[in-house]
């Protein structure tokens, strides 16, 4: 599925407008197409309330109304403006004399609404820029009290169309009909909690309109698998990829565990530990390599070359680890994929990051504000995580999986894919451990034999190992729910990842 932006789809309408189709066809066909899935997910709801706000979306609004009140369904109108401009106010003009709107009020929406079985929230759509206050605020709360299903049009009003924040108050629809693509606050959380159950209505939107405008792809399971390399029956341990990891310390010593368990489940060949001692609970298929643990990150350099198909560094490492200084050096050296979690993701490594040109870096929110430094401009990787591991990407030419409920997936040509797959008992510690080996088994495979590698390629693999983990945790959380700890023999690490 693609995502757009909320000036994407602007710029969809004007292409669609410019090349022969009115404005108000396009509203006609998506105030239908809510009123018919309205129809569809509440076969039985006979009162309905319809909120209209003054722009296109309570446009979007009268026609649904119009469309139910059709259908033989008790409908009731509360608008914000009776002079609504432009296609709005023709489609409220249009509605039949027996349709007559009310003018919003708190006090009778909620009376009305608690006889209702369903509402319609057509108050603000994609073009909302400032929290919702005063009357416009006791709406939602009246929308959100109701035991009536919601159904929102286009997005939940309240909900920033392009981020992954919602303004504090905002609409928690039940279900929402999205116009002709779906938005990006749709895929990331906790935006995405708000849309309910989605879906995206077709109005007959031109594909040319839509050409070259998506910010993003939201992974599915068939898209996934299509990312990853397919394995030869005539193979070898070699051929089918080996990672190196330097990991753990003595505080964190099952980070180095965690990530080769997902390495070795993911189906690299060989996997090999840098470490002075072997730590507990290491599966017996990994061969260490020893080395004083201070020295870990510099051995990986002299390791044979067949041995390090792939390499992930930093699991469990400290920021302040003096290790990390050995870093720039292997970068320099090796010229296989490279893994940057935890303690390797330090902002004085960009140029090398830059230079070795097919490195992975996978920080959660918080490690990708700091690595993109105190700039006023760089935005808030919480709220904005699809531009700011845009531009992570691009700074460094790297790849940026930026963890979180929804990850982020970003390449140095501003390419995304965001993966939604995922369970809240993930959120343990260790499970980006396992992920970082995840991907290093995938990189190591994928490009086994390759010549030297750009960022971008690395891409497409990487948003395939997101999703496959987040798709593991949630197999595992249908036998044990939000228990999902990574040593768990049936945690996410467990599940074998098919091809």
């Amino acid at each position: 599925m693609r995502l757009y932006t909320a000036r994407a789809m602007q710029e969809a309408d004007r292409r669609a407008i410019e090349g022969g189709v009115a404005g108000s066809t396009l509203m006609e066909r998506a105030g239908r197409a809510v009123a018919e899935h309205l129809l569809r997910v509440c076969p039985d709801a006979h009162a309905i309330v319809v909120v209209c706000g003054p722009g296109n979306n309570g446009g979007d609004g009268y026609v649904a109304a119009r469309h139910l009140h059709e259908a033989g369904r008790a409908v009731s109108i509360f608008e914000v403006r009776d002079d609504p401009p432009g296609d709005a106010g023709a489609a409220r003009r249009s509605l039949p004399s027996g349709l007559a709107p009310e003018p919003s009020d708190t006090a009778r929406l909620v009376h009305r609404l608690a006889a209702a079985d369903a509402a319609i929230d057509a108050l603000f759509g994609t073009g909302l820029s400032r929290p919702l206050e005063g009357e416009m605020a006791e709406t939602v709360a009246a929308l959100n009290d109701a035991a009536a299903s919601v159904i929102a049009v286009d997005v939940p009003s309240g909900v920033r169309a392009d981020l992954a924040v919602p303004f504090p108050v905002h609409v928690r629809a039940d279900h929402t009909v999205e116009l002709a693509g779906a938005s990006l606050a749709g895929a990331l959380e906790p935006a995405r909690s708000a849309f309910g159950r989605s879906v995206v209505a077709d109005i007959g939107m031109p594909g040319a309109a839509l050409d070259g405008l998506a910010a993003a792809e939201l992974l599915s399971a068939s898209a996934a698998g299509e990312r990853l390399p397919a394995r030869r029956r005539d193979v070898h341990k070699y051929r089918v990829g080996t990672v190196a990891v330097a990991a753990g310390s003595p505080r964190y010593r099952g980070a180095s565990v965690l990530a080769c368990h997902g390495a070795l489940r993911t189906g690299a060949g060989l996997v090999t530990l840098a470490s002075a001692s072997r730590p507990g609970g290491l599966p017996p298929e990994v061969v260490l390599e020893p080395t004083p643990d201070d020295a870990a990150i510099a051995a990986l350099i002299e390791l044979p070359q067949r041995r390090r198909g792939a390499i992930v560094v930093g699991c469990g490492i400290p920021a302040d680890d003096p290790r990390i200084a050995a870093l720039p050096r292997l970068l320099a050296v090796v010229d296989r994929p490279v893994v940057l979690d935890a303690g390797a993701l330090d902002p004085r490594l960009g140029d090398a990051v830059r230079r070795h040109g097919a490195c992975v870096v996978t920080p959660h929110a918080g490690e990708l504000a700091r690595l993109l430094g105190a700039d006023d401009d760089a935005p808030d990787p919480a709220v904005d995580p699809v531009s700011a591991a845009r531009r992570l990407a691009h700074a460094w030419s790297c790849v940026v999986a930026l963890k979180g409920p929804t990850t982020v997936v970003a390449d140095p040509d501003g390419a995304v894919a965001i993966s939604a797959a995922g369970h809240p008992g993930m959120a343990t510690g260790g499970s980006g451990d396992v992920l970082a080996g995840v991907l290093g088994a995938l990189l190591a495979e994928a490009f086994a034999g390759r010549d030297r590698l750009a960022a971008a390629d690395l891409a497409p693999i990487v948003a395939a190992g997101v999703f496959l983990h987040g798709r593991a945790g949630e197999r595992a959380a249908e036998t044990h729910g939000v228990g999902l700890p990574p040593t768990d023999k049936y945690g996410s690490f467990t599940v074998s990842v098919s091809r």
